[in-house]
């Protein structure tokens, strides 16, 4: 068994239409005995069309003109492939290409959901009489956002930290969210959570 020595540089080229927004995507690589893949990371909340372009030696590729990658909002997608040549040492370059300008020629493949960061941290904190909490969480599940939940009722030594900012914690029924460290109590709705997240941003 040989080993395989790669050596990729990654240069990043935006090619947008003078409408288009410009959008940034990950590359990451996995490389195994035969080949190496390429998939592009998209941590927006935009589709966008990726084109990785290859060179180099000790691959072999698909030829024709490459054709963009269709690279949902907040999804993985493999957008390139390199067979390894027998007895070969791959060297390559690759550019990638992104806008938000979707042609109907994309390709579509299949992708992976992501979860993101949100713009501020998000921690809701339940207590036994909460009347939203669960419907807010599976609000959470469902949306693009990295996010974690706590029920006070099984945490006491938090409860009391959180009932020296919130005197009255045992009564209140609203859900309390912490957004960057900063509790609210007035966050009724899915929507009311994102927009505060926004205002906490700027």
């Amino acid at each position: 068994m040989f080993k395989i020595i790669l050596l990729s540089v990654f240069t990043a080229i935006i090619s947008l239409p003078s409408l288009a927004q410009q959008y940034e995507v990950t590359i990451e690589e996995e490389k195994t005995k035969s080949r190496v893949n390429f998939y592009a990371v998209n941590e927006n909340l935009k589709d966008l069309d990726v084109v990785v372009t290859v060179t180099g030696i000790g691959f072999k590729q698909r030829g024709g003109a490459e054709r963009p990658i269709r690279v949902p909002a907040t999804s993985k997608v493999k957008v390139k492939s390199l067979i390894i040549e027998r007895g070969k040492y791959p060297m390559y370059e690759y550019t990638v290409t992104t806008t938000d300008s979707l042609a109907r020629r994309s390709l579509r493949p299949e992708f992976e959901k992501l979860k993101i960061d949100p713009p501020s941290p998000i921690l809701l904190y339940s207590t036994a009489v909460c009347k939203r909490c669960d419907t807010l969480t599976k609000s959470l599940a469902a949306s693009p956002y990295r996010f974690k939940t706590m029920h006070l009722p099984e945490k006491p030594d938090v409860a009391k930290v959180i009932q020296r900012a919130l005197p009255s914690l045992d009564t209140i029924s609203s859900p309390i969210f912490s957004l960057g460290g900063a509790l609210h109590t007035d966050i009724l709705t899915y929507e009311q959570l994102i927009e505060r997240l926004y205002e906490e941003k700027e």
